[in-house]
């Protein structure tokens, strides 16, 4: 064999070696508002987001429904707290005051800062006259929260768009929600079938009762589930995961 066909060899061996493996993403179970016993999951690379609390806001005021139902955890597992906000009707954060802004900002940090939790993550069905306020909120959320602290938020298939303005979010994640989309849910899963579009690269949300189709690229995958987490379910995710 020719020195020239040896070294060819050699580099082609090289560059196989380069290529990177498929590995199947994190898994981050969505534990809403129910009676919640995870603690099957202890050992398993598996990780929580467990709902802390609800904010219904009007106008003029704000109220918290705290998380009433029991969540019971693996020992020494972390979960990360999602907060879900909800505009009552005739309501709209666009009409918010910076002051108002500012006050939110802080009820949050106040609810979400606490040792049996890490980071934040706000579920907000945020309507197109509301996103200047709601980067207002996400600016003012980034600047008191510790730097240890993660910002994540969800968001619609829609946002993941060139030019979407969560791209000027200051936050460390977008979790588009690929399920409960409607109509057009084909057209959006044809999309991400080829990718997660910027900005919203890297996480996506799925469910249980629909299609795990994971686009290619994720890194993180959150799944939520209509009825209470079982041993079962978490042994379905790993086995449709695996490459």
């Amino acid at each position: 064999m020719s020195r020239w066909v040896v070294t060819a060899l050699l580099l082609f061996c090289a560059a196989l070696a380069c290529v990177p493996t498929s590995e199947p993403p994190r898994v981050v179970l969505w534990a809403w508002e129910r009676p919640e016993d995870l603690r099957f999951l202890a050992g398993q690379p598996v990780e929580v987001a467990f709902l802390l609390a609800t904010v219904e806001l009007t106008d003029t005021s704000s109220l918290v429904r705290a998380r009433r139902q029991p969540l019971l955890m693996p020992p020494g597992m972390v979960p990360r707290a999602t907060v879900r906000l909800e505009m009552r009707a005739g309501a709209s954060l666009a009409r918010y005051t910076p002051e108002r802004i500012s006050e939110l900002a802080d009820r949050l940090v106040a609810l979400a800062v606490r040792p049996d939790a890490t980071g934040l993550q706000l579920d907000f069905d945020a309507r197109a006259s509301e996103y200047d306020a709601y980067l207002s909120l996400l600016h003012a959320l980034r600047a008191r929260l510790p730097s240890t602290h993660r910002l994540s938020i969800t968001g619609l298939a829609s946002w993941c768009v060139s030019g979407s303005w969560v791209a000027r979010a200051p936050v460390d994640e977008v979790v588009p929600q690929l399920f409960r989309m409607g109509p057009e849910a084909s057209v959006w899963r044809s999309r991400f079938a080829r990718g997660i579009p910027p900005p919203c690269q890297g996480s996506v949300g799925l469910a249980l009762d629909e299609p795990l189709a994971v686009p290619p690229g994720a890194r993180t995958l959150y799944v939520f589930n209509p009825k209470p987490w079982t041993a079962a379910d978490a042994s379905r995710i790993a086995a449709e995961l695996t490459p």
